[in-house]
């Protein structure tokens, strides 16, 4: 009968774990379908939109032609954003995981108020030693010199995105945004379960309280980290053949470790709650207590320090590789199937002379591309002819 109990208990456990499963699986339908839309004239605009990423311009240099498209086809301005949005950052299955939060935001919000409190002033001392003292291109330089890899700079088709017509609360700009809490998120949940497993607490107040003291640290300096990487640093691999965002090589050593140590974590804890006569329900709620406390810290992190230090963070950073790396500025465009990867001129000369977001260029530039950019950007000699 106990056996059959625990059984019972260990299945209810499991069924509640997969509770943000089975609702984001609809979420992230009903947000394809319904709020991006999916009719011949959202079809249209996306087409228009790839055909600028595709030459490797920003699309913020064609807003004036974008507004024009939209207008044409009868999307709504702010549905066109989404659009853009969505083919830039896209929102994964991830990100759907998250979105039951907002049904007891309210709860989350109170409960997450002292790890934000707390984390304010550890995310500005971390940002004086990781950025202002220059460790963090330090170390990128280290990793330049000794690993045989090569920095470049490939300007990013979302650069500036939305900086003219951004509104806090529109769809686009709240994706936008979005699209980087999971990063922090789940680092919270880590946290957790990592002090659960090791410490074994008899008083909750003090493991959460360990627990939260250390995801302020990571969230810090994963979070500074990855808000300066998104300077358009590109580490080339030619061994490998491979070309990738610093930002997104940090994300992929990050994913496996702590994706893998979720799982694994999860899994142990929980089946050692079975076996030792815990309660394998209250085990399963807690979790997701903790990652929705989580999703508010990381949200909270992302709408504050992120978009509030985010620009100028990014900025010193962007002279600090100007200055350490000096990297070559390249042009990263796909046309007809073929792949190209021209460089262009210096990061620093590419910075001064670029075309400024919002410049009305005509739909005849937009019909050119993807040779465009080459009558509109100053042509400063090829550092490598």
């Amino acid at each position: 009968m106990a056996s059959a109990v625990e059984a019972e208990n260990l299945f209810w456990a499991i069924g509640i774990l997969a509770l943000p499963l089975i609702l984001a699986l609809p979420m992230k339908l009903l947000y394809q379908t319904v709020i991006l839309g999916v009719g011949p004239a959202e079809r249209s605009y996306r087409s228009t939109v790839q055909r600028i990423i595709d030459a490797g311009m920003q699309v913020e240099h064609f807003r004036g032609v974008l507004d024009d498209e939209a207008r044409k086809l009868g999307v709504k301005p702010s549905r066109a954003r989404l659009n853009e949005t969505d083919l830039l950052y896209p929102l994964t299955i991830t990100h759907f995981l998250l979105t039951p939060m907002l049904l007891i935001l309210p709860v989350i919000a109170v409960m997450s108020l002292p790890i934000i409190l707390l984390g304010i002033p550890v995310l500005y001392i971390l940002e004086v030693f990781l950025i202002r003292r220059k460790l963090l291109i330090n170390i990128i330089k280290l990793l330049e010199t000794w690993f045989g890899k090569q920095i470049i700079h490939i300007p990013n088709a979302g650069n500036d995105h939305f900086s003219s017509v951004a509104k806090v609360l529109e769809a686009s700009n709240i994706a936008l945004h979005y699209h980087r809490v999971p990063r922090v998120v789940f680092l919270g949940l880590f946290s957790w379960l990592i002090i659960h497993w090791t410490l074994r607490l008899d008083s909750i107040i003090a493991e959460f309280t360990i627990a939260g003291v250390f995801y302020i640290l990571l969230l810090s300096i994963v979070g500074i980290i990855t808000t300066a990487l998104e300077s358009n640093l590109v580490l080339v691999d030619p061994a490998r053949g491979r070309i990738i965002p610093i930002a997104d090589w940090l994300d992929s050593m990050l994913t496996p470790i702590i994706g893998v140590g979720l799982l694994f974590l999860l899994g142990r804890d929980l089946m050692s709650e079975a076996r030792d006569g815990g309660n394998t329900v209250l085990f399963s709620a807690t979790v997701l207590f903790v990652l929705y406390v989580a999703t508010a810290v990381g949200v909270t992190f992302q709408w504050g320090y992120a978009w509030w230090r985010g620009r100028k963070i990014r900025k010193n950073f962007e002279m600090q590789a100007i200055e350490k790396l000096n990297p070559q500025s390249y042009d990263l465009i796909r046309s007809r199937g073929r792949i190209l990867l021209n460089v262009r001129c210096s990061m620093a000369e590419r910075i001064e002379t670029e075309i400024a977001p919002g410049t009305n260029l005509t739909f005849a530039d937009l019909a050119k591309l993807p040779t465009a950019h080459d009558e509109f950007l100053k042509q400063p000699e090829n550092p490598l002819s």
